[in-house]
C-alpha cells in the first residue's frame, strides 16, 4: 500500500492487513476500534483502541492489522524547518507585500 497520509479515514475489516513500505514518519490514529501496529526499528507492536493515536516519526515500513473492524487514519508530522528557514521564508512573504519605501532588514525590523 502506498501511504497516502491525510486525515480521511480508512475502514479495515477485522483481520484485514495494512502494510506501508514507504511511510515517511507521522502518526497512525484509530477512529474505531483496535488496531495492532508494528513498525521498522520499533522493538515491541503497539495496540491502539478507539481514540488512541501512535507517533512514528521515523521512515520505515509498518504494518497495521484490524483485530475488529476498525476505522484508521494516517497524519502526516508537522513541518519542522529550522527556526532561521522560517524566518527566512517569512522575511520574502513580508518583502512581496511591503511597499518599495520600506526594506526589513537583517533583524526582521522594517526600515523606511
Amino acid at each position: 500500500m502506498k501511504a497516502t497520509l491525510t486525515q480521511t479515514p480508512q475502514d479495515l475489516a477485522a483481520g484485514s492487513l495494512r502494510s506501508i513500505t514507504d511511510f515517511q514518519g507521522g502518526s497512525v490514529r484509530c477512529l474505531r476500534g483496535r488496531l495492532w501496529i508494528t513498525a521498522e526499528g520499533h522493538a515491541q507492536d503497539v495496540w491502539l483502541t478507539a481514540g488512541g493515536t501512535l507517533a512514528l516519526p521515523d521512515p520505515g515500513k509498518v504494518v497495521i492489522q484490524a483485530d475488529i473492524d476498525s476505522t484508521v487514519s494516517l497524519v502526516a508530522p508537522p513541518s519542522h524547518l529550522p527556526l532561521t528557514v522560517l524566518l527566512q521564508q517569512l522575511r520574502q512573504r513580508l518583502q512581496r507585500h511591503t511597499p518599495a519605501t520600506a526594506a526589513i532588514g537583517p533583524n526582521g525590523k522594517v526600515m523606511c
